[in-house]
């Protein structure tokens, strides 16, 4: 069965989920009746989850994890790819460990109030500088686009 069928016409995080679900699936090597049962669901349900004609809710999201035995980095890309908030947030910035060590950092209450402060105002001069730095690129191809008009 080809991997989009029956989600064909879907939204693309439907599909996600589906795709996402049934390759966890598959590298335990569980049947979608095993995984349905060990989750305490009835075996259409993870084929209907599958092919993305439903979308679970977080606590079915929870007991499929649970019942792959999904490490927490595994379970919160499920839960992610289903559309809600991870258990951990810094498992939304996987690609980006830069910003999982910075989240990790304003989270830690060890680190001294003032070094948090400093690390919230480093951010948001680069976030300004960098939207300034893309702002002229877009006023002088404006600019350039008048001149060529004129």
């Amino acid at each position: 069965m080809d991997d989009l069928q029956g989600a064909r016409g879907h939204e693309p995080s439907i599909l996600g989920f589906a795709l996402l679900l049934r390759e966890l699936r598959d590298r335990r090597k569980l049947s979608q009746s095993r995984l349905a049962g060990a989750a305490g669901f009835d075996h259409s349900y993870v084929s209907r989850l599958e092919s993305g004609n439903r979308m679970p809710t977080r606590d079915a999201v929870q007991k499929l994890a649970e019942a792959m035995a999904l490490g927490e980095s595994e379970r919160d890309a499920l839960l992610a790819a289903a559309g809600f908030m991870p258990g951990r947030i810094e498992s939304l910035f996987a690609d980006e460990p830069v910003l999982s060590e910075v989240l990790g950092l304003l989270q830690d209450g060890t680190v001294p109030d003032e070094v948090r402060d400093d690390v919230r105002r480093m951010i948001s001069l680069l976030v300004r500088q960098a939207q300034r730095a893309s702002y002229p690129a877009a006023v002088g191809a404006g600019h350039a686009a008048v001149i060529a008009a004129a």
